[in-house]
């Protein structure tokens, strides 16, 4: 399927996301959030840390990682068309090649209910991601730091608030406020992020799942740039 999931259906988004968002809390529903409090069943993957963290350093290793061009152009142009994405699983469609590669993510993402979207994100080194806003509000967003530069980390701003990834440590984030990654390494920064439901009332939790449901035809054209890679010739 050709087109953006970012920007289909304008006037039907901006109207559920301010149920979503409403829901949530408004504009002082918090920014940077414990794992533990909003996403608990991400200890599970956290205590397998060293295995998932060798099997992304291995992919990466072996294979040339598309960049966000090749998922959606249109919203790549908005954000960074040189962030480098691996796609495990794209709204409930897993990647065979994830089933290879990272095991230990795509298992813990087909076994968790509350799991939408399970990637890879590289920052190449000096490559920022500017000032925006994730398109749908529905979800919140989960990083787990698998590699982190030693020369001037980089870290995210939301709204006000600053985050520096460590190696090992996982944060929640409520990426439909202003953010940006400010990165002035001369080092590669490697995440694991995952997107599960936000937690809203009963109302607009069936809104959100039937509004993530109907993403779904979308997912073919994230897994699918992300299976036919090319591997390393060296």
């Amino acid at each position: 399927m050709k087109g953006s999931v970012s920007v289909n259906h304008p006037r039907i988004r901006a109207a559920t996301n301010w149920i979503f968002l409403r829901a949530a809390g408004g504009a002082k529903r918090p920014r940077i959030m414990a794992p533990q409090q909003y996403f608990p069943e991400v200890r599970a993957l956290e205590e397998k840390f060293p295995a998932l963290q060798a099997e992304v350093e291995s992919l990466l290793a072996r294979r040339e990682i598309p960049r966000y061009g090749a998922f959606d152009p249109v919203r790549a142009a908005q954000v960074s068309e040189d962030w480098k994405l691996f796609y495990a699983l794209m709204f409930g469609q897993p990647n065979e090649l994830a089933r290879a590669e990272c095991p230990t993510l795509l298992e813990f993402a087909e076994s968790t209910p509350t799991v939408v979207n399970a990637f890879i994100s590289i920052l190449e080194p000096g490559v920022p991601l500017p000032p925006h806003r994730d398109p749908y509000a529905g979800v919140l967003r989960y990083h787990l730091a698998i590699r982190v530069p030693t020369d001037k980390p980089p870290r995210i701003r939301l709204e006000d608030e600053y985050y520096q990834w460590k190696e090992g440590e996982g944060v929640v984030l409520d990426v439909n406020h202003e953010h940006e990654v400010i990165n002035e390494s001369g080092q590669a920064r490697v995440i694991v992020i995952i997107d599960f439901h936000r937690p809203l009332g009963p109302f607009a939790g069936l809104l959100n799942r039937f509004m993530l449901r109907r993403k779904r035809k979308w997912a073919p054209q994230f897994v699918e740039a992300s299976r036919y890679d090319v591997m390393h010739t060296v």
